[in-house]
């Protein structure tokens, strides 16, 4: 669906904050003193899922202090669909040579079902990464088990469809600085 103006602007205001800038940026805070102290003494690389994952690893990355190599990884299970679809897509991935020996940390906006994010860990173990841990902005309670757990988590989030902080909806709003449930 290609929104116009009237139709984006009417769905944020159709829509609720869940948590504001500062919100989130205090919860940053403190998931990058917790990052920094766990990686003392490594160069780890941290790789950003590519497109939800861009606002929340660009902000969190310029809190830490440690040295550390960024690059991104490219998968969707999503497509176009609002709702996702059984298979993973690839459309790039980091070579082996960067990740082999490291601690990855895979930097995503949101863990929703977690089977886009444990496809990219399977992929990052399976290449030679020394560890690979996971951090999402938002963790989803969607009241099912999930195949994989984020390390990190800066704020959890009801199940409804959320938007902002690098979350789209219909392609839009990934820019704005609070996240919002939309009331569809």
């Amino acid at each position: 669906m290609q929104l116009d103006y009237a139709k984006a602007q009417q769905i944020l205001q159709n829509s609720t904050v869940l948590y504001t800038a500062e919100q989130l940026y205090t919860a940053l805070d403190k998931m990058a003193a917790e990052i920094d102290a766990e990686i003392a003494g490594e160069i780890p690389v941290f790789l950003t899922v590519m497109n939800g994952g861009l606002v929340f690893a660009a902000e969190l990355t310029k809190r830490l202090k440690n040295p550390i190599i960024m690059d991104y990884i490219h998968a969707s299970r999503y497509g176009d669909a609002l709702y996702g679809s059984s298979h993973i897509t690839w459309y790039r991935q980091p070579k082996e040579s960067l990740i082999k020996g490291r601690v990855v940390y895979i930097l995503d906006d949101i863990l929703d079902e977690g089977h886009t994010i444990a496809e990219i860990r399977r992929f990052i173990i399976n290449s030679g990464a020394k560890d690979c841990k996971v951090a999402v902005m938002v963790n989803k309670e969607i009241n099912k088990e999930k195949p994989i757990y984020a390390d990190h988590v800066g704020v959890s989030a009801p199940n409804h469809f959320l938007f902002g902080f690098g979350m789209d909806i219909f392609d839009v709003n990934r820019n704005l600085q609070g996240i919002y449930i939309y009331n569809n």
